[in-house]
């Protein structure tokens, strides 16, 4: 119903309705309708993406990970186009409203965190340095993943699959090539 109508104009009646389900059992697993809008993007974006982050921050230092991610990344936008759609304009009401801004900020903290964390993971593994604060690369990464994410939307052959592993790859042969020896 959110993909159908959108964050706003979806009511908990008709999803409770729709669902098949009494309102107690709605109101169990949810406190109202941004919590089970979060859970629809925890489920359908934030796991598959912490997935695709664990590519990296589990490989062996020896082990390229750049276009596997890229193409893992690349499948989840186009698997989850709805989903995307419906985190941008999560995004434009949390600009607008202060309660919905304290949950999206959460969200994005947290993906940025667990970014950072398989950023330096990485770095680890791979031996190379890192000259770069994690937080700062991971909310880059963030950055880019989204904005590429929402010119697929616009237009699919636009954005070549393979852009942000090359992007990733450039970020850190530049790290490794401020360390005397790399």
């Amino acid at each position: 119903m959110f993909a159908e109508r959108g964050y706003e104009a979806t009511a908990v009646e008709e999803v409770i309705r729709r669902a098949g389900l009494s309102k107690g059992t709605f109101y169990f697993n949810f406190s109202g309708k941004e919590d089970l809008f979060l859970e629809v993007v925890r489920t359908r974006l934030d796991d598959p993406v912490r997935a695709v982050m664990a590519i990296t921050a589990d490989a062996p230092g020896d082990t390229p990970t750049t276009a596997t991610v890229s193409a893992r990344l690349a499948d989840l936008l186009h698997q989850e186009r709805s989903a995307l759609l419906l985190l941008q304009e999560y995004w434009s009401q949390a600009a607008r409203d202060d309660e919905l801004a304290v949950r999206y900020r959460a969200r994005q903290a947290s993906l940025r965190a667990a970014l950072a964390h398989t950023i330096e993971e990485r770095h680890r593994h791979t031996g190379v340095p890192l000259s770069f604060d994690a937080g700062r690369l991971a909310e880059a990464f963030i950055a880019l993943a989204q904005g590429l994410a929402f010119e697929e939307i616009v237009d699919p052959d636009s954005v070549d699959p393979a852009l942000f592993g090359d992007v990733l790859a450039l970020v850190y042969d530049g790290l490794a090539a401020r360390t005397p020896e790399h």
